[in-house]
């Protein structure tokens, strides 16, 4: 299923491309069967999201609670789930660890607000695709969808993969205390969690932080850990 981003020869990367441009995802007459499954029990926020998915002709199917969910869900299908970190009854974690259980490769991604961004870090740890930063802005969940599509069918992936050659020219740009806090940070570690760790301020944690984004060129935390991840996995081979 989901294909690892390679190294390239090329001088220099390419500019990425946005999901406006042509991809077989945005082709609707090329586009294979894939649908999204939206768990949030917030019902404006999970009818807004609903609405321009379909509007972009993507099949969707929208829950309160993952229990309705996972009822409901008894034929598996290309596609992918979109849940909350914290849901009354059955958590996003749950379900997660329920599906898996079930050896179900429906690929699954969290909602967390700032305070729980640690824990979607441990949860993409443990085979989540990637995490939407509360409030959910549309251009995201769109990107979103459009690259658990590309990793599912293993197409597009100069559209939506990460340029190995990039991350490494990048990484090699951290200080050696920077290198020591994105470890902590892409265990899933918060920046309090980090300052008693090393024994510094929070502050200082959050100036680190801030260079490491910088320099890495991240859009966000789960964009920064994503990468971090691809190049882990390229170092270990």
């Amino acid at each position: 299923m989901a294909k690892k981003a390679s190294k390239t020869t090329a001088p220099a990367p390419k500019p990425k491309q946005k999901l406006s441009s042509v991809s077989e995802f945005t082709q609707l007459k090329k586009r294979k069967p894939f649908s999204v499954f939206l768990v949030i029990d917030d019902r404006n926020t999970r009818e807004t999201l609903a609405a321009a998915l379909r509007g972009l002709q993507i099949d969707v199917h929208d829950y309160m609670t993952a229990m309705e969910f996972y009822r409901d869900y008894r034929n598996p299908v290309p596609g992918l789930l979109l849940t909350e970190v914290h849901l009354r009854g059955m958590s996003g974690l749950e379900l997660q660890e329920k599906l898996a259980a079930d050896k179900n490769d429906l690929m699954i991604a969290l909602i967390a607000g700032h305070a729980e961004a640690p824990t979607a870090v441990k949860a993409m740890q443990a085979g989540v695709i990637d995490f939407l930063p509360k409030p959910i802005q549309v251009d995201s969940l769109v990107d979103l969808v459009g690259r658990a599509y590309a990793m599912y069918y293993d197409v597009d992936w100069d559209f939506v993969g990460e340029d190995l050659d990039e991350i490494e020219r990048n990484m090699n740009r951290i200080t050696g205390r920077e290198r020591q806090i994105l470890d902590q940070v892409v265990q899933g570690l918060s920046s309090r969690e980090i300052g008693l760790k090393l024994d510094i301020s929070v502050k200082t944690v959050e100036a680190h932080r801030a260079h490491i984004n910088d320099k890495m060129r991240a859009y966000n935390l789960a964009h920064l850990v994503r990468m971090v991840m691809a190049y882990q996995e390229d170092s270990a081979d």
